[in-house]
């Protein structure tokens, strides 16, 4: 039986426009980014678009909040935390429009960003994903148009020691596509992250939902290996979003997270290179994997925790060697009242 939900508001139109993109976010206790990411929205371009927000059974008055400062948003909360794949699915279920963004609420989406992602699917019918070219909030290049992993990536992965020692090494550089780090033109990727893609509505009625046998990490690489089958997968330069992101270096991740991060990869390494879970080379990748999470955890328990703030403000910096030219937006984040 699944998890009970409830549909708290549907705005009512009459006659309803046709819609150009509907926005599909999951949201668990973390209106003090959701907030500026849907006020981004407004800016992003869109000639008409429709926002629906899945509430994991949040406790920090999300959906009041939505309901008293975003009444034209179609939210859906649900009882339990079903998980974030199974929200983003919940999600995509309801949407109406010609196109279908699937983003992340710690995002910031630049003025322009949307519209130049739906001219760029128009424009190249080989196409089945498009995803903007993300940022961190100080303007750095968050390497997020990537190429699907190898196995020496569990030591050159995008956030590990050895990358950061040797950040030029041929495994990262590959895996990372640092070859398109300045490119202002469009290219094809293995896959990008969910944190912002946009398709059109049918892809998703050719290739499947999102795996739901995922907890969240790693779902995005899989769904992009499904599409595919297809188009291809692009990174468009010209479209830009900020990502605060919850698994960053230098961030204490806790052992959830860290769980949850080896589990997906685990899940996908098994999925696509292996031929089931008794195949020597996923008991294999599943020892690996088990001990580099281990290993993470207890480099993690030693990390200090974030300084708690009333808010969270970016200033990104101009434009130097390894960055991209600084995000035109400066965001500053509020907690929303308990």
């Amino acid at each position: 039986m699944g998890h009970p939900q409830e549909f708290r508001t549907e705005p009512s139109v009459s006659p309803e426009p046709a819609i150009e993109v509907s926005y599909v976010l999951a949201s668990c206790n973390g209106w003090h980014y959701l907030d500026a990411c849907l006020k981004s929205l407004s800016t992003a371009g869109a000639g008409s678009y429709e926002v629906i927000v899945i509430d994991n059974a949040s406790t920090d008055g999300t959906p009041a909040l939505l309901g008293e400062r975003y009444p034209q948003a179609r939210v859906w909360v649900n009882k339990a935390n079903v998980g974030h794949c199974r929200a983003v699915n919940q999600g995509i279920r309801q949407a109406r429009g010609e196109y279908l963004a699937v983003l992340d609420g710690d995002t910031v989406v630049e003025p322009g960003a949307t519209v130049r992602l739906i001219e760029f699917l128009r424009a190249s019918p080989d196409a089945a994903i498009a995803a903007p070219r993300m940022l961190n909030p100080d303007g750095t290049v968050q390497e997020t148009a990537r190429s699907f992993p190898a196995l020496w990536n569990g030591l050159f992965g995008r956030q590990s020691v050895l990358t950061r020692m040797f950040p030029n090494n041929p495994f990262a550089r590959n895996y990372l596509r640092k070859d398109a780090f300045h490119s202002a033109s469009p290219f094809a990727v293995d896959w990008v992250s969910a944190a912002f893609m946009i398709f059109h509505r049918s892809l998703p009625e050719r290739i499947g939902l999102l795996d739901e046998g995922y907890l969240g990490y790693w779902v995005d690489a899989d769904w992009c290996k499904a599409a595919h089958a297809a188009g291809k997968v692009y990174c468009v330069p010209a479209s830009r979003v900020i990502h605060f992101e919850q698994n960053r270096t230098g961030k204490k991740k806790g052992r959830s997270r860290i769980l949850l991060f080896h589990s997906g990869a685990y899940r996908f390494y098994r999925k696509h290179e292996t031929l089931g879970p008794l195949d020597p080379r996923a008991v294999l990748g599943g020892l690996a994997l088990g001990i580099r999470c281990t290993l993470l955890i207890c480099a993690d328990w030693f990390q200090r925790a974030d300084e708690p703030k009333s808010g969270v403000s970016a200033t990104p910096s101009q434009e130097s060697d390894g960055r991209q030219p600084g995000p035109s937006l400066d965001v500053h984040f509020q907690r929303g009242k308990k």
